[in-house]
C-alpha cells in the first residue's frame, strides 16, 4: 500500500555526522514503562526476542519511492534525524496484537531535547480525532448520546447558523465523525502559548482575536466527504454542554483511563507539572516554536498529548474488539464501524483492504509535530510513531515502507519509477502559483541549480519532486510519494494532485 497522501491531504499536512546517539530509554520494562538511568541505546520496551528485527529497522530505513536501475541507499534513524533536522521520535511497534517494542530517539545537535523519555509526550495532532471519535462511540453504546440526533440539541447556548442543513438532514454526531457533516473545514495552526485562549464557541464563531473563520454548513449533510476539523470542535462543545464536564475529563473518563492512556492528556493549556514532560516543537528549518509550543483549543480535533506507547494501546484495543477481545469495545462495534465505509475513509480513518485483510491508518499535523499510526486487523502488525517537527512526514512515510519490509506487511511497498530528464526551461516554465480543488493555494518554485521543481503546500509542507517516466510529465517526490501530473492538452499550464485539479492562477 502507498502511504494514501490523496486521503491526508483531503483530511487536512544536512550533512551526516559519523557518530548519531540513541537516546533510549532504561530498562526493559514490558508493562510500566518506566526507566531507570538512560542507557545507549536500549528500547523502552522490548525483549531479546524483538531486538534483532528492532535493530533492521532501526539500520534500514528506505525511501517510499525506488528508482529503477539505481543502488538503493539505506540510512539508519539517527541518520535520518540528522537530514531531516527532527529533534526527537517516539515510535513503537505492534506485532501479532501485542506491542514488541518502544523506543525514543533524540538528535544530539538539539540539546533542548537530549533528556527526553519514555514518558515524553507529544502533540497527537490530528491523530485525537479518531481517540474522541472512539469515546463518543462508547457514549452512544450506553445511550449517553445519540449519533443520530440533531447536533443542536445538545448545545445550550451557541447556535449552529443557519446553512444547507435542514430538519431532514441536520448535522449529528455521526456525520460529524465520519466527515459528512457538511461544515466548512476550519483547519487549525494553534495559538502561542502567549496568546490567551480562546473559547470553542468563540471559534465557532469566527470571534475577534480567532484565526479562523466561523463555521458553515456548506453542503447537505451527509452527501459530500469533505473533512472538517471545524465540525470536531462543534462536537466538543456540544458534548462538553451535553454533559456538564470539561472535555479533558469527558476524555479521560471514557477512553483514557479505561485503555490506561497513562501518559496522555487532552488538556489545553498543559498543567505546569506536564509542561516539564513535552518534546517541544520545530520548524522545517530547526528552530523551535515560540514557546515551545502552540496550544490547541480545539481539543477534539487536534489537542491530544500523548507517546507512542499509549497510542499503541488504543491501535491494539481496536485489533482485539475486532476479534471479540476487547473489555472496553465489542466485536459489534466494529462491524458497525467498519460497515459505514466511504470513498476509502471509515469514520476518518483510510482503510484498506488486501484480500481478507483490512488495515486501518491515521496521520496528523500541528504546528511542529507529525504523526502517524496503522493496525492490520487481521494480522495485528502496526506501528506508531510521533515526531516533533515539520519534517516529520517523510520519517513518518519511510518508517512504515521500512516496517513493511521487515516484518513482512502486505501493505506500504515501495513503488518503483524511472527518472527522466527534463530541460532547465521546461521547469522554469512550470514554477508558479496554482488553486488547487478550486479552495487551496499551492505554488511550485524551480531551484535552477538542482534542476528540480518543489510544491508547496499551505501548511508549510515542502516536496521536492523529481521528473518521471510516464504519461504526460510527471513528477514525483521520493520521500512521500506524492505525485503531480502535468497535461500537454491544456499546454502545461495546469497539473493534476490526487485526483483534482490544480489551475495555473
Amino acid at each position: 500500500m502507498k502511504c494514501n497522501a490523496r486521503k491526508l491531504v483531503k483530511l487536512t499536512g544536512g550533512l551526516f555526522v559519523l557518530i548519531m546517539v540513541l537516546y533510549a530509554c532504561g530498562t526493559k520494562s514490558t508493562k510500566s514503562g518506566q526507566t531507570s538511568e538512560k542507557k545507549v541505546p536500549l528500547t523502552c520496551i522490548g525483549s531479546d526476542a524483538s531486538s534483532e528485527k528492532q535493530k533492521q529497522l532501526e539500520q534500514g530505513i528506505r525511501k517510499q519511492i525506488k528508482f529503477a536501475g539505481e543502488e538503493e541507499k539505506l540510512a539508519s534513524i539517527a541518520e535520518k534525524l540528522v537530514s531531516y533536522q527532527i529533534p526527537a521520535l517516539s515510535l513503537a511497534l505492534i506485532n501479532k496484537g501485542q506491542l514488541e517494542w518502544t523506543a525514543v530517539y533524540t538528535n544530539p545537535n538539539f540539546a533542548n531535547e537530549k533528556d527526553l523519555n519514555c514518558t515524553s509526550i507529544f502533540q497527537a495532532a490530528s491523530l485525537s480525532k479518531p481517540v474522541t471519535f472512539m469515546a463518543a462511540w462508547r457514549m452512544q453504546a450506553v445511550g449517553v448520546i445519540d449519533f443520530d440526533e440533531n447536533i443542536q440539541h445538545y448545545l445550550h447556548h451557541y447556535i449552529l447558523p443557519e446553512g444547507r442543513q435542514t430538519d431532514e438532514h441536520p448535522v449529528t454526531f455521526r456525520n460529524i465523525f465520519s466527515h459528512t457533516s457538511g461544515i466548512s473545514s476550519g483547519g487549525y495552526e494553534g495559538y502561542d502559548q502567549s496568546f490567551e485562549m480562546p473559547t470553542d464557541e468563540a471559534i465557532l464563531s469566527g470571534a475577534e482575536g480567532v484565526h479562523t473563520p466561523a463555521i458553515e454548513v456548506v453542503s447537505t449533510p451527509d452527501e459530500v466527504l469533505a473533512y472538517s476539523g471545524g465540525a470536531y470542535t462543534l462536537a466538543e462543545l456540544a458534548l462538553q454542554d451535553h454533559l456538564g464536564e470539561s472535555f479533558a475529563t469527558l476524555m479521560k473518563t471514557w477512553i483514557l483511563n479505561p485503555l490506561h492512556m497513562n501518559h496522555s492528556e487532552f488538556t489545553q493549556p498543559l498543567q505546569p507539572t506536564d509542561s516539564q514532560s513535552v518534546a517541544n516543537a520545530y520548524t522545517q528549518n530547526g528552530q523551535m516554536v515560540s514557546g515551545g509550543w502552540h496550544n490547541y483549543p480545539q481539543q477534539a480535533a487536534a489537542g491530544l498529548w500523548t507517546t507512542a506507547h499509549d497510542l499503541a494501546k488504543f491501535m491494539i484495543e481496536i485489533y482485539n474488539a475486532y476479534h471479540g477481545k476487547s473489555t472496553v469495545f465489542t466485536r459489534q462495534d466494529m462491524e458497525t464501524i467498519l460497515s459505514h465505509e466511504r470513498e476509502g475513509l471509515v469514520f476518518g480513518f483510510i482503510i484498506n483492504h488486501d484480500g481478507d485483510e483490512i488495515t486501518l491508518t491515521h496521520y496528523g499535523g500541528n504546528t511542529g509535530y507529525r504523526s502517524g499510526m496503522t493496525i492490520n486487523l487481521e494480522s495485528g502488525k502496526g506501528l506508531v510513531y510521533l515526531t516533533n517537527s515539520d519534517n516529520g512526514v517523510s520519517l513518518g512515510n519511510e518508517l512504515l515502507m521500512s516496517a513493511a519490509q521487515v516484518y513482512g506487511w502486505p501493505h506500504f511497498r515501495q513503488e518503483v519509477v524511472q527518472r527522466k530528464t527534463v530541460g532547465s526551461a521546461v521547469l522554469k516554465e512550470l514554477a508558479g502559483n496554482y488553486l488547487w480543488n478550486e479552495q487551496i493555494a499551492l505554488s511550485i518554485t524551480n531551484d535552477e541549480n538542482a534542476e528540480q521543481l518543489t510544491l508547496h503546500f499551505p501548511n508549510g509542507d515542502a516536496y521536492e519532486m523529481v521528473a518521471i517516466e510516464g504519461d504526460e510529465l510527471q513528477f514525483i517526490n521520493e520521500n512521500t510519494g506524492v505525485r503531480i501530473s502535468f497535461s500537454a492538452a491544456d499546454s502545461f499550464k495546469n497539473f493534476t494532485l490526487y485526483g483534482q485539479s490544480a489551475v495555473r492562477l
